[in-house]
């Protein structure tokens, strides 16, 4: 997208709404906080978030967690196993976040296990209230809303915290709440010209770096080149001091980039081939009968350029701006396509929602429930090896991430009166 010397920011929230709103919108977030907890209290839980504790802990103390069998140890004596199988977690679990990750997760390390799991749960809940608030994000303030739109602000926010797809994450305890949640609450500090903020909150999403990457072109066309200057060095930075930290000097991040393309062929999860709950492009090559392509960095990366691409051509021939909406749809929907990750990371395309929401409200409505039907989809927890189901995760991903690029890239040129 164009690079511009001046801030594009997104359009300035309505009165009342994002953080310093108040209702009911943060209901369901206040549930999963209390799910979470309670979970943390009464439950051996939060395997995944174990694991990413774990590595924070052993690169605090100077030490590498980038090994396997010293992870999967750690494992085993937490989750114990009586009749442990090939495709079970101990087995097939290992540390694969980048450096940055090791603080990231350090206020968690340096706390016993029971009080790292009920922080993590308050951390649940408060990443669950950014998610409530994206229906009313990028909206359109010089236009007033139907009753229905203020019914369902309402509403949306319960569909989005508390559905079977977040409270799996919630189980396993996987991080993709939290980065959704900073997604959204970066989006609301842009949109009130609060850009450092917005940067250092976008920033902590990438201890996932290669679902994290489309955020850059995305804060660039939101805020111009020099506020993706500055998540670009926030993330170098802080991606160099936690490998000073770990490995006694920056170029430990070298030990990282040469680990993880071995480490990730230890885990059965994460191989394309026999995971159909893979969402990327190449999963659904595999569904279809294809050649079975495992994606590296470069082909990832190589992914994210065809992507780009894509969507500039698809600008072009709009002729006109894209909104913000659209533009962080186009995001998330390509990095469900273009990274080879679980459905947890599904969970982006919440920050799709104030698109799906202009184009309900305009003359694509039918285009808007598609996209509906799409994500509701992608919550049902189906983990079956029947071959119907084969390929619905990265079909429904791809079919999303097609519904965008030929979608309106700004709905509001057609809304419907607010009267209606």
């Amino acid at each position: 997208m164009a690079d511009s010397e001046e801030p594009l920011p997104p359009p300035p929230l309505p009165e009342g709404a994002g953080f310093g709103g108040r209702g009911l919108r943060f209901a369901p977030a206040i549930l999963l906080g209390m799910v979470s907890v309670s979970q943390a209290l009464v439950t051996n839980n939060f395997p995944d978030f174990f694991i990413y504790r774990s590595g924070s802990e052993i690169g605090l103390r100077g030490e590498s967690p980038y090994d396997i069998a010293r992870i999967r140890k750690l494992a085993s004596a937490q989750f114990p196993e009586e009749n442990p199988k090939r495709e079970s977690f101990v087995l097939n679990c290992g540390y694969f976040l980048p450096p940055s990750a090791i603080l990231v997760f350090a206020p968690f390390a340096i706390v016993p296990w029971g009080a790292a799991k009920v922080a993590w749960g308050i951390t649940l809940g408060l990443a669950a209230a950014g998610i409530a608030t994206l229906p009313n994000l990028l909206r359109n303030p010089d236009r007033g809303m139907p009753v229905r739109a203020n019914v369902l602000r309402f509403v949306v926010p319960f569909l989005l915290v508390l559905n079977p797809l977040t409270l799996a994450i919630v189980i396993v305890g996987q991080v993709t709440i939290v980065s959704v949640g900073c997604v959204a609450a970066g989006l609301w500090c842009f949109s009130r010209n609060r850009p450092t903020l917005g940067v250092i909150l976008w920033s902590l999403t990438f201890v996932k770096p290669h679902v994290a990457l489309p955020l850059i072109p995305l804060v660039w066309y939101l805020g111009g080149w020099r506020h993706a200057a500055a998540l670009v060095g926030s993330v170098a930075a802080i991606n160099l001091l936690g490998a000073t930290i770990t490995g006694g000097s920056p170029l430990f991040l070298r030990d990282y980039l040469e680990y993880i393309p071995t480490g990730h062929k230890a885990v059965l999860y994460n191989q394309a081939e026999l995971n159909p709950q893979i969402t990327s492009w190449n999963r659904l090559l595999v569904s279809c009968g294809g050649p079975v392509i495992e994606l590296t960095a470069v082909t990832t990366l190589a992914g994210y350029l065809v992507w780009g691409g894509l969507v500039l051509g698809r600008c072009a021939i709009a002729g006109a701006k894209p909104s913000a909406a659209w533009a962080c749809a186009a995001a998330v929907a390509g990095a469900a396509v273009c990274s080879q990750v679980l459905p947890y990371e599904l969970l982006m395309l919440s920050v799709a929602v104030p698109w799906v929401r202009d184009l309900c409200a305009s003359k694509w409505r039918l285009w808007g429930w598609a996209a509906v039907l799409l994500m509701v989809i992608q919550t049902i927890p189906i983990n079956s090896a029947n071959v119907m189901f084969d390929f619905y995760r990265p079909l429904g991903a791809m079919a999303f991430a097609l519904l965008v690029l030929f979608g309106p890239v700004d709905p509001k040129q057609h809304e419907i009166s607010s009267a209606t």
